[in-house]
């Protein structure tokens, strides 16, 4: 079976540092290793979103890694 796809939308943040947001990213990625992370900038998100594709995990593991994957946006800014 192939890794599922965890998307993470950040928000637009007009002086966002690129630096920051591949950190975030590799640390994300690396977190998640059985899925495929894939990070992007949505200009229409106002917040942090999530989703996740072909998982085959259930509703309440997908709130957890969204909670892990907030903690560590958290910590590493």
């Amino acid at each position: 079976m192939s890794k599922p796809i965890f998307i993470v939308r950040f928000p637009y943040i007009p002086d966002q540092d690129r630096e920051r947001f591949e950190r975030h990213h590799e640390q994300i990625s690396e977190q998640l290793s059985d899925y495929h992370v894939l990070s992007l900038i949505d200009g229409e998100s106002e917040r942090v979103e999530f989703e996740c594709y072909n998982s085959p995990h259930t509703e309440i593991e997908f709130e957890e890694i969204k909670k892990m994957v907030m903690e560590t946006l958290k910590v590493s800014q």
